[in-house]
């Protein structure tokens, strides 16, 4: 274990190091914040207006729709593409897998860098909404507030499958370019199909990302709920072991 936590300091150094990573960040916070004073002004505007009443504050559930269907993902995406594809394709990935670290556990580091980035987004959207909340908003009491909290934190395991499938096609890809595009493709066309095929919605692993939602008021039912981890722990599996193999036979 000491040789994979070594590789995943090294992979999650390697990521902060990026300066993009950092903006993007700030940008999460910034979102939060342009999203509470427009939606304050809209409030006041629509008031004077007609007396309707809207609330646009970023509370920490408001904000975590947008963050973990689009941004989130994206970020993953991205972080996949720069420790796996990038590296294979500036050379660098070969220096690496010449240390005394197994692949697999260097491939592992990989992973846990890039959920450990995303956990890390999740907190800061979290913490930055739930500070406008109670300065703009209606202040969440004990029980809302550990209800956001227990949500942000059961989205961490479909973003981990999110995670090992992005490093699988990263694997595949050959340039940057190619495997954002590959996907952001896949991700869009395994959101629309279950809209157009229904039968898709309980079979598509990204149809979960928002599963939080289960476990808030009253729970599914035992089996279904035994179902859905079972979807979510059998994709995860599958594409962990599946790009384990893959980095373990590639030539670099």
């Amino acid at each position: 274990m000491t040789a994979l936590h070594a590789a995943y300091r090294n992979e999650l150094t390697k990521l902060l190091r990026r300066k993009k990573y950092i903006v993007f960040l700030i940008i999460g916070a910034v979102i939060c914040m342009l999203w509470a004073i427009l939606g304050g002004l809209a409030s006041g505007f629509l008031g004077r207006m007609g007396g309707i009443a809207i609330n646009l504050t970023p509370t920490p559930m408001g904000a975590l729709g947008f963050f973990l269907q689009i941004l989130i993902p994206f970020l993953i995406f991205m972080g996949a593409t720069d420790l796996i594809t990038m590296e294979a394709a500036e050379g660098t990935m070969k220096g690496m897998i010449c240390r005394p670290v197994e692949r697999w556990k260097l491939y592992g580091g990989k992973l846990l860098a890039i959920m450990t980035y995303a956990a890390m987004y999740l907190a800061l959207v979290f913490v930055v909404s739930s500070i406008l909340n109670q300065m703009m908003g209606r202040p969440l009491g004990l029980a809302d507030f550990g209800v956001s909290l227990a949500s942000y934190m059961l989205t961490l395991p479909p973003l981990a499958v999110l995670a090992t499938f992005a490093a699988l096609i990263a694997l595949l890809g050959r340039s940057g370019s190619l495997t954002m595009l590959l996907l952001i493709a896949a991700y869009m066309a395994m959101n629309v199909l279950p809209i157009i095929f229904p039968v898709f919605a309980e079979l598509l692993f990204t149809s979960y990302l928002g599963w939080h939602r289960l476990w808030i008021g009253a729970l599914p039912q035992g089996f279904r709920l035994v179902h859905i981890i079972s979807i979510l722990a059998g994709y995860g599996v599958v594409f962990f072991m599946a790009g384990s193999l893959i980095f373990d036979r590639k030539e670099y």
